[in-house]
């Protein structure tokens, strides 16, 4: 056999191998299953949402304000000729304050009165004559109109003589002063403006949802800033009363008003003074949630939970007041749902979650939020 036949054999011999590893290769894939790629399981964490028992505390804030303050303005015109008091002069009701310039309403007065007395003379007058038929009836009756008239004329002339002598009208602490004597105190000027600092209140707005919770003559703990302790270390701690809740809510923060009584006032509290005041809300079962899992939209806050066959749901709700770091649910849940409160990456209704572990039920301090 010649070289060339050889290798041509040979060459062929190569060539059906080649062929023959091909096939074999593709019956073996041809008989492997295919090959699917497994979806990633969605891990969560939830929280089993059970009723808490807790006494919560909530802090909010105000300033002290007098019990009351009254705003002295002068009745009748004239130059101021004394002011008794300065600020801080402590006055009792009754004393006098401020007096005015009255001698032309003196002059006035006697004018009144001497023409009050001429027409009594009048009146015995005709009467005597009436007596021994000497004159008309209608004589007699003009003069009774005239001496009361005289009468009246009088009196309002010694009433404006009065309001030349301004009185407190209060005991209390005269807070400003806002004339000096020799002043022309026009009608309706403001002169002084006297306080009571014995009782002091506090005005402070308050979320309709605490509103309710709240009542008359509810004691409270108040913190002064201002009045510290010897150390200085902390707040002057005082007590007092809810003493009155405003009917109306405001309709742009959904909060209502309330006044809080100190009475007597602790020594060296003003008005005009910061202070916080403390509401113990007795002891109450509520549905709390971590507030991070809370998720909001247009239409408000929801949840995620899970069913039994760990599908994800949503669940709107309708929030309470904030605790902590958690939220109390009003409505929208029921205790033993599962909500979700990590894995939110990605996550749609109608998902198959996988749940990695529960999240520990969370236990409220008991102190609200400032």
């Amino acid at each position: 056999m010649s070289q060339s036949r050889r290798f041509l054999l040979m060459f062929c011999k190569a060539h059906i191998l080649l062929l023959g590893a091909i096939l074999i290769l593709s019956g073996c894939d041809q008989q492997s299953p295919a090959k699917v790629r497994q979806p990633k399981p969605h891990l969560v964490e939830v929280l089993s949402a059970q009723p808490v028992d807790i006494e919560l505390v909530r802090i909010r804030t105000g300033t002290l304000e007098a019990f009351q303050t009254i705003n002295i303005y002068n009745q009748e015109e004239g130059i101021v000729t004394q002011i008794r008091s300065r600020e801080g002069d402590t006055v009792r009701r009754d004393e006098l304050l401020i007096t005015l310039d009255d001698q032309l309403l003196s002059a006035q007065l006697q004018r009144a009165r001497a023409v009050r007395q001429q027409a009594e003379k009048e009146l015995q007058r005709i009467s005597g004559l009436i007596k021994r038929n000497l004159t008309a009836r209608s004589e007699l009756t003009q003069k009774e109109t005239d001496l009361a008239v005289a009468r009246a004329d009088e009196q309002v002339i010694a009433t404006r003589l009065g309001y030349t002598r301004i009185k407190s009208p209060i005991d209390g602490v005269v807070t400003s002063r806002h004339t000096e004597p020799g002043n022309l105190a026009e009608k309706s000027s403001l002169l002084l403006t006297v306080a009571d600092l014995d009782s002091l209140l506090l005005k402070v707005d308050i979320s309709e949802l605490l509103l309710n919770q709240l009542a008359i003559d509810m004691p409270v703990e108040i913190e002064i800033d201002a009045l510290r302790t010897a150390n200085r270390s902390n707040a002057f701690a005082v007590s007092g009363k809810v003493s009155r809740i405003y009917p109306t809510i405001d309709p742009a923060t959904r909060s209502g008003t309330l006044e809080i009584s100190l009475k007597p006032a602790p020594q060296g509290a003003r008005p005009g003074q910061f202070a916080r005041v403390k509401f113990q809300i007795p002891r109450q079962q509520v549905l709390l949630l971590p507030f991070a899992s809370l998720r909001q939209s247009d239409n408000g806050s929801y949840v995620y939970i899970i069913d039994n066959e760990d599908t994800v749901r949503i669940r709107p709700l309708q929030t309470g007041l904030k605790a902590g770091e958690q939220i109390e649910v009003l409505a929208g849940l029921e205790p033993g749902d599962r909500v979700i409160t990590r894995g939110f990456t990605n996550l749609k209704p109608g998902m198959q979650v996988t749940v990695v572990k529960r999240a520990a039920d969370s236990q409220t301090d008991g102190t609200a939020a400032p």
